[in-house]
């Protein structure tokens, strides 16, 4: 009998992990200059349900930098097929006489790709060592590729490196079923929240959020770029005030008289010298906005006229001019000790923060505080859930990336329970299970319409909303930002993804208009026209968005390229959304599509 088993488990093991034919080749970069390349065969695992790479931390001891490229990732001008990104950005084979290119894609907003080519289709699930990663397209002499690089040259190798390749059935090779796929894959280990149509009937905020536009109101910030960049209390420069608390109370009287009857106000920098001021410290109100006694004004006035309102902090940034600064000691170090340096912004130069130490000491020190100023609702912490977590190598507080996905989430939960929700600027998918409401979930569109620039680019494919659309609320996309305003494109992305519309008082802060990243058109308040201006265009987008208000709560179960320019999403109810970029109408199954225009077809 004890025979017999063994023959069993063996017989399993040997199913379980037997070579096939894909394999990967793999680029190694020593720690002593040299560089290495072999081809791996890949091992099936579970039933022949997927493919597995997996190097041990000690067959990684000496390496500075791996390139992995599968033999099925790659491609030749005219062939059938893409590549997408985790990003979402797809990459055709149809570029004949493109000259030489290379993209990465690097913020790991979900931790797969689709690769699709004449070898076959197979959807690409990091799982081990995935923070160090990044996903680099190339194309050169009319030859594509698709593969993982990994730095490890600081980090090292803290965990196994796992990639597993899921060849997908005949017939579902496209990016929608892996984005369904992977869906499935978090839901079953247990990275997926409960469905939003769940969740909603046990948090009054949330279920408040999904039937309301987001407003965010920059009232005040100091120069962008700075002149200064390292910023003291004497050579501090000016903020620049926008809209005070008192006239935030305008905006609640004129959306109320135009009949915007739910909506989410949330302000951006009321903290101390405004937006990137000087965090993390918030406190005190800013003074020149009209300080404490006139925000909690402010906050209880909106309340009172039926909206929900909230604030907008930092914990990833620290600047030198923060009373927190304390010679960096909680900043993110490199491994040779050095301040791990951002761009210069408001503040001045901006250093990454321990996730840890924000955390433990600013998070759970500040945000008590400025929940009890009153504000309720989806609170918003800037740049959270849109990068990967910053690593630290201060030996007095260490912090890999992994572990700071752990504190990132802590953050969100935190907000969840002292203001009822949780928002913050992107929809990484390490970040699913604490947030509530992905302030946009792409940066990239404006590379779709830049040929110029980006001649390799040929779509955008909405993995994301496949993967967690009716789980998240979000908005799509930066340029997507008061899309009433802006030409028919930026409206009708909102509806394609059924997305939660955002509007914003003083998005264009930067001097520079090419720095602006949800773009130059913008709502301001400069006198009481302006102002109704202004307010309409929000009460435009709220009447379309009930319109398509519903499909937050479906999932996205399939999206579908008709013809050039036109595209049809199909949710988990049976709506279909087609809508139409062209000049020119479209027809899809007896329903005229106008031009420029949206069909929902229930």
């Amino acid at each position: 009998m004890k025979k017999l088993l063994f023959a069993v488990v063996a017989a399993f093991v040997a199913m379980s992990c037997c070579e096939v034919k894909e394999s990967v080749e793999l680029r190694f970069t020593r720690k002593d200059g040299t560089v290495t390349t072999e081809v791996r065969q890949l091992k099936r695992v579970c039933f022949e349900e997927y493919l597995r790479l997996e190097l041990s931390p000690a067959e990684l001891e000496n390496v500075d930098e791996l390139c992995v490229t599968p033999s099925f990732a790659r491609a030749k001008d005219g062939e059938d097929g893409y590549f997408v990104a985790e990003d979402g950005l797809l990459y055709g084979f149809k570029h004949n006489g493109m000259g030489e290119y290379s993209r990465v894609a690097k913020n790991l907003r979900m931790s797969m790709s689709c690769i699709n080519t004449l070898h076959g289709a197979y959807l690409v699930i990091l799982k081990g060592l995935e923070f160090e990663s990044i996903q680099r397209y190339r194309h050169k002499d009319g030859e594509y590729s698709f593969s993982y690089e990994y730095d490890l040259s600081d980090c090292g190798a803290y965990e196994p490196l796992v990639i597993d390749f899921y060849p997908m059935p005949k017939g579902e090779g496209d990016y929608s079923a892996m984005a369904r796929r992977y869906r499935e894959y978090l839901i079953e280990s247990n990275q997926m929240p409960q469905m939003l149509k769940e969740r909603v009937g046990e948090n009054e905020h949330l279920r408040y959020a999904s039937e309301s536009p987001e407003i965010r109101i920059r009232l005040g910030w100091k120069p962008v770029p700075t002149p200064v960049e390292h910023q003291t209390l004497e050579n501090e420069p000016e903020m620049r005030v926008a809209v005070t608390f008192d006239q935030v109370k305008d905006i609640v009287d004129e959306l109320k008289r135009q009949g915007v009857e739910k909506a989410q106000l949330c302000l951006v920098g009321w903290n101390h010298k405004g937006h990137d001021g000087r965090y993390p410290t918030v406190f005190p109100v800013e003074p020149s906005l009209g300080g404490e006694e006139k925000l909690r004004e402010c906050i209880k006035y909106a309340q009172e006229n039926g909206y929900r309102i909230v604030g907008h902090t930092n914990h990833t940034d620290i600047y030198e001019i923060s009373s927190d600064w304390n010679g960096g000691a909680d900043a993110a170090k490199n491994a040779d000790g050095s301040l791990q340096k951002n761009r210069a912004y408001s503040a001045g130069q901006m250093y990454n923060i321990c996730y840890k130490q924000s955390h433990d000491k600013y998070f759970l020190g500040y945000e008590p505080k400025v929940a009890e100023l009153g504000f309720r609702g989806l609170e918003y912490v800037d740049v959270l859930s849109i990068i990967k977590p910053h690593v630290c190598y201060d030996p007095a507080h260490p912090c890999t990336r992994r572990e700071g996905a752990v504190y990132a989430n802590k953050m969100l939960q935190g907000l969840r329970d002292m203001f009822g929700g949780s928002q913050s600027e992107g929809g990484c998918y390490f970040v699913a299970k604490s947030l509530d409401y992905a302030m946009y979930v792409t940066m990239a569109l404006n590379r779709l319409t830049n040929k110029e620039k980006y001649p390799y680019i040929d779509d955008y494919a909405p993995i994301w909303h496949i993967v967690f659309n009716g789980y998240l609320l979000h908005n799509p996309a930066s340029q997507t930002v008061n899309f009433t305003l802006k030409e028919p494109y930026y409206a009708l992305r909102n509806v394609e993804y059924a997305a939660r519309p955002m509007f914003y008082f003083y998005s264009a802060f930067f001097d520079d208009p090419k720095k602006n990243w949800m773009g130059n058109v913008d709502l301001t308040y400069k006198d009481k026209a302006d102002l109704e201006r202004s307010v309409a265009a929000i009460k435009q987008g709220y009447d379309m968005f009930k319109q398509w208000e519903h499909l937050q709560f479906e999932t996205m179960e399939q999206h579908d390229k008709l013809a050039e320019g036109v595209y049809c999403s199909t949710y988990s109810d049976g709506t279909r959304v087609v809508v139409n970029y062209n000049k020119e109408p479209y027809e899809f199954e007896g329903v005229k599509v106008a031009a420029e225009n949206y069909s929902i077809i229930n």
